[in-house]
């Protein structure tokens, strides 16, 4: 597939600059960054094009809680990126994708978002559209790092991923936008996992007695041992059916800093249960200022997959590490990735697709470190017990 116009919706914003960034780097596509800020739009655009030469970033205004500007929008566009905080506008969005013709693949991780792309699948496949969800590092990556282990080995008995991510949130400046939508996924947090061979609901009581993870010292500053609770990504369910044996699998997620952790987080679940809607924005402020002043260094943002099972009648694992020091780029990055695969057509299948399942996943490992991330393979000794 000839892809030579990309809309990128929220393109200079935080995760969408470096995505932005990354296509002008990697593609000779025409990029148009739109949004709301037609002025940040246009700086960004500018720099761009100044730094190279060549005029192929262009600005335009775009809000998407309006459906006409979305339609006018993508009336000459190949593919729409969504990197904006824009969750609640996922039908319009998804509308204007279809009338246009367009393909699509967003940065977006909400419950809210997945029902309604679920709701058009029918017609997205129809359509001969190509719809991926999900996409950049959490979702978008655990999965695919399991799905790049699992030939490694004859069966694959576990495959459980986690997560680091320190970030200094004073130096980011996150709008209340993006920070409203962070603090939204509390309410869709599901502390499921893959374990003894049947998917099992966590209580909110192990957040006093939490699960641990050895980060080592390899990859990043070294992160070492973490404490880590389950956290259900969709990308996760199929990997028992793709894997007979496999036992136990699923993503769980590090903590931020001692007082988010142990009494904001809480209290945002708790308000967030009793008043959804309303308790957004001052939850999302809270969490901001807990972040802001609590978050200490070192910082970095690491991802572990932790793969055991048996080659040739043996005990066989490996771990895989992939690391950033910037949280944003390494969202960005898999994003970058996964529409490197769609553009050539290599990943280019009518339909609604998880990013995690659709992308080649040798490929996009040695895309992940060519555009900028760390990934460290780290083979177990055979000596190595099995744990599911």
């Amino acid at each position: 597939m000839s892809v030579s116009r990309i809309l990128i919706l929220g393109g200079y914003g935080s995760t969408g600059r470096p995505l932005t960034q990354l296509l002008f780097q990697t593609t000779d596509a025409q990029l148009i960054i739109a949004g709301r800020n037609l002025t940040s739009a246009q700086s960004l655009a500018d720099t761009l094009n100044s730094g190279s030469g060549a005029a192929r970033a262009a600005a335009r205004h775009v809000d998407a809680a309006d459906p006409a500007s979305l339609r006018a929008a993508l009336s000459d566009v190949d593919v729409l990126v969504v990197a904006s905080s824009t969750a609640v506008y996922t039908e319009n969005v998804v509308q204007a994708a279809l009338a246009a013709g367009v393909d699509y693949l967003d940065v977006i991780f909400a419950q809210e978002k997945m029902a309604i792309l679920q709701r058009y699948a029918p017609q997205i496949e129809a359509a001969g559209r190509c719809f991926i969800t999900d996409g950049g590092f959490h979702p978008g990556l655990p999965a695919a790092l399991v799905r790049y282990a699992a030939p490694q080995f004859d069966q694959l008995i576990s495959a459980n991923v986690g997560s680091v991510i320190k970030m200094d949130w004073r130096a980011l400046h996150p709008s209340p936008g993006t920070m409203t939508e962070f603090v939204a996924e509390f309410m869709d947090f599901q502390m499921l996992a893959y374990e003894n061979g049947r998917w099992q609901q966590k209580s909110w009581l192990s957040m006093m007695k939490p699960d641990t993870m050895d980060f080592g010292r390899e990859v990043g500053p070294g992160f070492g041992r973490q404490y880590s609770l389950p956290m259900y990504l969709p990308e996760m369910r199929p990997l028992p059916d793709l894997y007979p044996g496999l036992q136990a699998t699923g993503f769980f997620v590090g903590g931020f800093n001692w007082f988010t952790d142990w009494f904001v987080s809480p209290l945002i679940m708790a308000g967030l249960k009793l008043a959804p809607r309303r308790g957004l924005p001052p939850m999302a402020r809270l969490m901001k200022w807990s972040l802001n002043t609590f978050s200490r260094p070192p910082y970095g943002t690491l991802l572990k997959l932790e793969a055991r099972g048996f080659k040739q009648g043996q005990p066989a694992g490996v771990d895989i590490f992939v690391f950033h020091e910037d949280g944003y780029v390494i969202t960005a990055v898999p994003a970058a990735a996964c529409l490197l695969q769609l553009l050539d057509g290599s990943a280019r299948r009518p339909g609604l697709h998880l990013q995690a399942h659709i992308v080649e996943p040798n490929r996009f490992l040695n895309d992940l470190q060519t555009l900028g991330l760390t990934v460290h393979t780290k083979p177990l000794p055979e000596t190595h017990p099995i744990q599911s």
